[in-house]
């Protein structure tokens, strides 16, 4: 096995396959045993986010007779002793659907609940906070639809026919609590009696094993989920907790939350289809959906019973980092019955083709060995309010049952075979397959079926727009695959890469793997594996050390069978001409995806493997960056000479997009980096101009960063005045006041242009000229005020800078003037609040108070061009927190004690 860059270790050990994931976000979740741990790839050693799972309380599904309490249906649920809740699936969201447009987190438990996470960007715990509980609202849609029950009036017959009463309040309030360690023993507690009749309450406290709630009739109560500190009405009979017996009798009377239940009368089948129903197990996000302007995506959660729920969650209307004051609301869309056995694996991608619109495909797997392909309409998702199933169709039936369960699924829609759906099956048997669907011909073919692995495939994961797939196995085996044409072959795991850290290695005590991920660069992949505790320090590692997440390179994959006569490196410091030609393709290949608009910039590990590369061969940093860039001038011929192409791209500045510049001014801060003089401020580095502390290369891209940061100053301003000058046209009604985006620092915008009139745009002159035009109008359809006052000693502040700004101040004792540094807001140029919190970029350090629309990060060229035209925002476009110079998602400033997301 490759050596790996970097490793974690985790306190608990991962049970299930698909136990991490990686979001785009970039941060890394692991689900081992009760904790889901969140962690920063970028500082693996550092702080850490955890969502601790506690049980779950039972939902009041109904009782059933003590005849039936040995079916063969309610045999699982008898014989269960689980009572820690253990993560079974994660899942992580599309970044922009929490409240402070990061991602949020799906997890299900072994209870089978399903709820949703979010960051503490206000809490400032590392405890991660619920949002949604999916279960709850899963379960009040089934009990308001009679569980799907075609003779539930028969149960409510059978129900009144039983005598079954509404339960008598206790005689005090009781406080839920529940403890992790319990000795296992049962104790039997007097809480009060009823009005001097011979009933008494009793409390049980929580045992280490489940406890099976019987009524008088010995009838089972209640869900399969054990719930702490049951307050039960006991008379004589018997009261039956793990086989053994005390001597009362229950009435099937339970306190839930302080109230009091009673439950329906049931069979047993409809006991466990009830169950099953609620039971889920795997959870997995759709991509991003767009219909006019919404955007959402959909969950799905899989459930013991073979169905599919269908969630829809939207995008909050505004984004936030001051409170969480943007509630998250998930929908119910779909009920679908995939399968006739426990779903186990799901997996989705948006298919289209000539002749269909853009689709959700999503793929299922089941235990029973079947699997089935779905497309789903994205109009009728969107719009749906309410559970149907004639959202999805079935495409096709990938699989018949077989002997050997599904353990885990990927899909794929290659960006160049829109037509082509690529699904990848891992099973209990170790088998890997490998299915080709094509969407035009409405025909599925067999690309591959290998014994890959010795026990259950454990993670699949996809790279490189389809052509390499990774395959993990709880045998301890990660190993790699490549699809040509239609064929599956196997390809030699990337080993080779200079620059690894040294760290201890874990292969020779590591045990079992249980899931891999990639990063959003798909330039490395995360392996989790437990750890054999036997063969560690007994004192020191085996009650902290239990599992490992390990990362390992992948940007140096093969992506075609290794011939016979090509060799790789012999020792770490070096790479063969081979293997720099794959980390070229693969470099090259990640940055053109992240050109795509709808894709965030997350260039951490682009940007790490950059700089170990620049170390080793600063030629082929070069070189690569030099065709990368002229890849957008087809017309000019020439490249390979950087100085050429960074002048060239700065002459083209005006038509070139938005998220290019972006990702050139990502480059430029953290792969060329200016010495910083020790005399300036760290926030005033990016204006110091001495071009002693910059040097042949550097200083070609800190020129290119000047002009590139101006020129996105330029499409910002530019578009925020003829924002103003449209709003201004416009009659007072015609407009609301109260919209998503509305002008602030026009003055602040208009010193800026005078400030730097001989370099600016003249286009832009002339839209400042107009304001003088509107007079007192401005003040109705803008924010336009020039006077500035500091906030610690309200002296008046000038604008001098677009960054920085430095008030007045006041005389002191000794007749010394006292001055204060304030920052400015990257998208208002306005002086920043000292009490409100703000958007932090990690990248840039800049502060922005005022998010900018979603305009200025998707425009193709400046807006003051001629063939483009210079055009206003969307007033009514959420605003999203990106930075408007790096592009990056934009987060709160944390103490360096608490986890926080590094996208580069």
């Amino acid at each position: 096995m490759a050596s790996h860059y970097q490793a974690a270790l985790l306190v608990a050990s991962p049970s299930y396959p698909n136990s991490i994931a990686w979001s785009n976000e970039n941060l890394v979740a692991i689900a081992s045993g009760h904790i889901i741990t969140i962690l920063n790839p970028a500082l693996h050693a550092g702080p850490r986010g955890l969502i601790t799972l506690h049980p779950d309380k039972p939902f009041p599904i109904g009782v059933v007779d003590k005849e039936d309490l040995l079916s063969p249906c309610l045999m699982p649920t008898s014989l269960s002793r689980d009572v820690r809740p253990c993560a079974r699936s994660i899942s992580w969201s599309q970044p922009g659907f929490a409240s402070n447009s990061g991602c949020l987190l799906a997890v299900c438990t072994t209870g089978g609940h399903v709820k949703l996470y979010r960051a503490p960007f206000c809490e400032f715990t590392a405890e991660w906070i619920e949002v949604v509980d999916i279960s709850e609202l899963l379960f009040k849609h089934l009990e308001s639809t009679e569980f799907g029950e075609h003779n539930a009036s028969e149960f409510h017959q059978k129900q009144g026919s039983t005598g079954c009463t509404t339960g008598r309040g206790c005689a005090e309030e009781l406080e839920e609590s529940l403890s992790s360690k319990g000795s296992g023993r049962r104790k039997r507690k007097t809480l009060g009696k009823r009005d001097g009749a011979n009933e008494e309450f009793v409390e049980l406290s929580y045992c280490s094993k489940k406890a099976k709630l019987r009524d008088k009739g010995g009838r089972l109560a209640a869900s399969n989920t054990a719930t702490p500190n049951k307050v039960i009405e006991v008379e004589s009979g018997t009261f039956v907790v793990n086989d053994q017996s005390l001597p009362s009798r229950v009435k099937g009377r339970s306190s839930l939350n302080g109230e009091n239940n009673s439950f329906p009368l049931i069979t047993a089948k409809q006991y466990a289809s009830r169950s099953a129903l609620l039971s889920s197990l795997v959870v997995a996000w759709s991509p991003v959906v767009t219909l006019c302007g919404s955007k959402c995506a959909i969950l799905a959660v899989g459930a013991k019973s073979g169905n599919i729920s269908f969630w829809k969650i939207c995008t909050p209307q505004f984004y936030t980092v001051e409170h969480d004051g943007v509630p998250a609301d998930a929908i119910l869309i779909g009920l679908l019955q995939a399968h006739s056995a426990w779903i186990t694996a799901i997996s989705w991608g948006v298919a289209t083709s000539s002749c269909l619109k853009s689709q959700l495909a999503v793929a299922t797997g089941s235990c029973d060995g079947s699997v089935k392909i779905w497309l789903g309409d994205v109009q009728r998702l969107v719009q749906s309010t309410e559970a149907t199933n004639r959202s999805f169709s079935l495409l096709t039936e990938v699989t018949n049952a077989t002997s050997a369960p599904v353990s885990t699924i990927s899909l794929i829609v290659q960006a160049q075979s829109q037509d082509k759906i690529i699904l990848a099956i891992g099973r209990g048997s170790g088998s890997l397959e490998t299915w080709i669907y094509c969407l035009s011909s409405n025909k599925i073919q067999c690309a591959g079926i290998s014994e890959a692995h010795d026990q259950v495939v454990t993670g699949l994961a996809w790279a490189f727009d389809g052509h390499c797939l990774y395959s993990c196995s709880q045998d301890n085996s990660v190993r790699s695959w490549t699809l040509h044409g239609s064929r599956q072959r196997q390809v030699p795991f990337p080993s080779n890469f200079p620059g690894i850290k040294n760290s201890t290695n874990l292969s020779q005590v590591s045990d079992q793997c249980f899931g891999l991920a990639l990063a959003p660069g798909e330039l490395m992949v995360a392996v989790v594996r437990s750890l054999e505790t036997n063969l560690l320090n007994q004192m020191y590692q085996a009650r902290t050390q239990r599992a490992v997440v390990e990362f390992f390179w992948t940007g140096g994959q093969l992506l075609e069978p290794l011939e016979k006569n090509v060799s790789c490196g012999s020792k770490p410091s070096e790479l063969s001409k081979r293997e720099l030609q794959c980390w070229e393709c693969n470099i090259l290949w990640s940055l053109k995806n992240f050109e795509n608009g709808d894709k965030l910039p997350v260039l951490w590990d682009t940007i790490a493997a950059l700089l170990v590369l620049k170390k080793l061969a600063p030629t082929f940093v070069r070189d690569l960056l030099s065709k990368w860039i002229s890849s957008w001038f087809p017309e000019k011929q020439e490249s390979g000479y950087m100085e050429k192409t960074l002048l060239h791209v700065q002459n083209m500045l005006s038509v070139i997009s938005s998220r290019r510049i972006h990702l050139l001014n990502i480059i430029s801060r953290r792969l060329m980096p200016r010495k910083e003089k020790a005399e300036v401020p760290k926030w005033e580095q990016h204006n110091f101009s001495d071009k002693t502390y910059v040097e042949g290369e550097t200083e070609l891209w800190h020129n290119f960063l000047v002009n590139s940061e101006r020129e996105l100053t330029e499409r910002l301003v530019a578009s925020t005045f003829t924002t103003v000058l449209s709003r201004a046209a416009l009659s007072p009604d015609s407009f609301s006041v109260d919209t998503s985006w509305f002008p602030i620092g026009v003055a602040q915008m208009e010193q800026w242009v005078a400030i730097n009139s001989k370099v600016v745009h003249n286009q832009l002159k002339v839209l400042g000229s107009k304001f003088k035009e509107l007079g007192t109008r401005i003040d109705s359809v803008c924010e336009y005020s020039k006077s500035e006052v500091c906030s610690f000693c309200t002296g008046p502040v000038q604008f001098k800078s677009p960054d920085v700004a430095s008030c007045e101040g006041r005389k002191v004792e000794g007749g010394e003037v006292e001055s204060h540094k304030l920052s400015r807001c990257a998208v208002s140029m306005k002086l920043c609040s000292i009490t409100e919190p703000m958007w932090f970029c990690c990248c840039c350090n800049r502060w922005i108070n005022k998010l900018a629309p979603q305009a200025i990060f998707t425009m193709p060229s400046s807006p003051l061009d001629v063939n483009c035209g210079c055009g206003s925002f969307d007033l009514d476009e959420v605003c999203l927190p990106l930075c408007p110079f790096c592009g990056i998602l934009l987060q709160r400033s944390m103490p360096e004690f608490l986890l926080s997301v590094c996208p580069v």
